[in-house]
């Protein structure tokens, strides 16, 4: 989902209770904060060695370690600190928006919405875990090049034999060393 089109269902739903399911049936406490609003951009090289630059918005999720029941975000209030940011610096509108959240049994991760739903007065945020992937092998037509690819299944590759002495009995981990 782009930044520009949660903000558009934020501006749709004025003032209705905002959740956010992390995980099936697990839910951000409700008395959660926005803390930050983060203009993400990366400049990577793939193990194909091709360079992919994007950009994305990350929206920190923040519970205090003492539980505020008087607190809440609904959709208004979330649209108003958007607001307060763009004061500041202008937000990426045509970029994926992902949400930044942990807890203390929940790792912290950046999490793509999977789908938004209405329940009565309130918006649910149903955020999904992303995978990591392979971009070489994903660019990839052919089965040939999927299997050239640099990190293709490693039957497919060479095998490096090295054994547990020399690692063990080595000190640096120079070329022709054996430890790399």
């Amino acid at each position: 989902m782009k930044t520009s089109e949660f903000t558009q269902i934020l501006r749709e739903n004025p003032e209705k209770s905002l959740f956010f399911e992390y995980q099936a049936g697990q839910y951000v406490r409700t008395d959660y904060h926005i803390t930050e609003i983060k203009n993400v951009s990366y400049d990577t090289v793939d193990c194909g060695g091709i360079r992919n630059e994007w950009h994305e918005v990350h929206i920190q999720l923040w519970e205090n370690e003492i539980p505020e029941p008087e607190h809440a975000v609904d959709t208004s209030k979330a649209l108003k600190i958007f607001d307060v940011v763009q004061k500041v610096r202008p937000t990426f509108q045509d970029t994926e928006i992902k949400f930044e959240y942990g807890n203390s049994s929940f790792p912290t991760a950046v999490l793509p919405v999977h789908n938004l739903k209405e329940a009565g007065n309130s918006l649910i945020v149903q955020l999904t875990a992303d995978q990591t992937t392979c971009k070489a092998k994903d660019r990839a037509t052919t089965p040939e090049e999927k299997a050239a690819a640099c990190c293709g299944p490693v039957s497919e590759k060479p095998k490096i034999r090295v054994s547990l002495a020399k690692l063990q009995t080595s000190n640096s981990c120079e070329p022709g060393s054996g430890c790399c």
